[in-house]
């Protein structure tokens, strides 16, 4: 049999509209493997979504780098076939081809910012991508032991699907790309940086989504489900004779602690690399992960996430860029499932480190990861939004509920709200400044609907303001002249 990739279920409150495959490979990756004696079998999924969605200028001017630029409405069409044989002695083949909502060319700046969310949205990139092709062996030599090797799935979440502080291999951007917060630094020294010859000052934002193509070897230790030890290669950038691959890999353990019998109690450790011997990249990770689900108050989850790296973040010529930065959380969620609307809080405090970006710094203090964290619409989002995923700390509120149009629990609401302050002031471009850039990212606030038509259709609607940013309007950072930006849309999804 094949241990689970996920070892949480989905959250009580599962909102699909940030990547709408997420149901598809939840039902993918979560079931067991047919044993020896089952005869083959084939099964075709589809599931497609279309959002229209409209972001204010202040975060089309920071995505593009230009003060200039006006508001804007797209569209972000999403489409999966996956095709999935199960054949016997435990193998598994799955291929799957789709759009993109995030995709731009390294190499090509006129495909960054605004214009990574147009693969498909105007009309004239139509283009169908390899998204999934991988075999699962289960029993590998061993009862215990099952290999995933292709191109797949590999999320490191503590909590379940999409909560992914560290690494969503599938779900996330390059780890090696300058931090938004930083990128306004026209001597920052980052990994990768934009091709040769390129001003960064002129060209948008770089936006995309990784491709992990690898192995990950899985020792279900004892037979009794309660411990999986993960060793990881993966291949996350092809880059060819201009830029030599990105690589990432390490071990994983997970330890199920059965404190409850319907919400077993999870810690993780982790050390892993990420490797790019283009730009002298060697950074390492040491991570422990606690998700702590006590018997009373029945529900109760409370959480807690801190990582800390070390290494090379890149090498220069002339000097070395060493790489010191530390991330984490901490929170708790508590249902209240008695109550009308059946109410869910959670509260959390989140810190990941950052850089001023000055050259003559040899230091790089941006935590780096393959995280896939998109709470906030405005911030953090990284197909809508600024995808800020480093340098900043923050606590965040979520009240989460359900009630009945047609059946029970086919309308869910989610507020939230954040408040995010810069760990540290990029300096201004080129050098120092006496007026840094403001710490004060601002206030989110954001209100998330859905509603399930049937089995099949889900109506989602979304909205999100940030307010009060100083570091929007300063000057010395993007200049947009705005103290807020915006984010909505709606969206509509159909799986079947």
């Amino acid at each position: 049999m094949f241990p689970p990739d996920h070892r949480r279920p989905p959250f009580p409150f599962t909102f699909p509209f940030t990547f709408t495959f997420f149901a598809l490979a939840s039902s993918l990756f979560a079931e067991e493997a047919p044993k020896p004696a089952d005869k083959p079998s084939l099964s075709i999924e589809l599931e497609t979504s279309l959002s229209a969605a409209a972001r204010s200028d202040a975060v089309t001017r920071v995505l593009d780098r230009d003060p200039d630029e006006d508001s804007e409405g797209f569209l972000v069409p999403d489409l999966r076939i996956v095709a999935t044989a199960r054949l016997p002695k435990n193998v598994q083949v799955a291929a799957a081809i789709g759009t993109r909502p995030l995709s731009a060319d390294l190499f090509d700046t006129d495909t960054w910012g605004t214009e990574a969310n147009r693969d498909l949205g105007d009309g004239d990139d139509a283009d169908a991508h390899l998204v999934l092709a991988y075999v699962r062996i289960g029993e590998l030599f061993l009862r215990e032991l099952s290999l995933k090797a292709g191109l797949q799935d590999f999320a490191l979440s503590l909590r379940g699907p999409r909560d992914a502080f560290f690494a969503d291999l599938r779900n996330s951007e390059y780890a090696l790309v300058s931090p938004v917060t930083e990128s306004v630094v026209q001597g920052s020294l980052y990994g990768a940086a934009p091709p040769e010859g390129t001003d960064p000052a002129t060209a948008g934002l770089f936006r995309d989504t990784a491709r992990a193509g690898g192995f990950r070897l899985t020792w279900n230790a004892f037979r009794k489900s309660l411990a999986f030890v993960d060793v990881f290669y993966f291949t996350m950038l092809e880059g060819g004779v201009q830029h030599r691959d990105e690589r990432f890999y390490g071990v994983n353990i997970d330890l199920l602690l059965p404190i409850t019998e319907d919400a077993p109690s999870l810690v993780n450790l982790l050390f892993a690399g990420i490797q790019n011997d283009d730009t002298g990249t060697l950074i390492w990770t040491t991570g422990l992960g606690i998700d702590f689900r006590p018997a009373k108050p029945m529900g109760l989850s409370i959480y807690l996430e801190a990582y800390w790296q070390t290494g090379l973040y890149a090498e220069p010529a002339d000097h070395r860029i060493r790489q010191d930065a530390w991330a984490g959380r901490i929170g708790a969620r508590l249902p209240f499932a008695s109550l009308p609307f059946k109410p869910a809080l959670d509260a959390s405090f989140w810190f990941l480190t950052g850089d001023r970006g000055d050259p003559s710094d040899h230091v790089n203090r941006d935590f780096v990861s393959y995280e896939n964290i998109d709470d906030a619409l405005v911030v953090e989002d990284d197909v809508f939004g600024l995808d800020i995923d480093s340098n900043y700390f923050a606590p965040k509120l979520r009240l989460s509920g359900e009630t009945k149009l047609l059946k029970d629990g086919d309308l869910r609401l989610e507020l939230f709200y954040a408040y995010f302050r810069l760990w540290r002031e990029p300096e201004k471009a080129g050098g120092a400044t006496e007026l840094d850039p403001g710490r004060r990212l601002g206030h989110e606030l954001d209100l998330r609907v859905s509603w399930d038509v049937n089995e099949q259709a889900t109506i989602s609607i979304f909205g999100g303001a940030l307010l009060d940013s100083q570091w929007l309007a300063s000057k010395d950072a993007y200049g947009t002249g705005r103290r807020e930006a915006y984010v909505g849309g709606v969206e509509l999804r159909v799986a079947f």
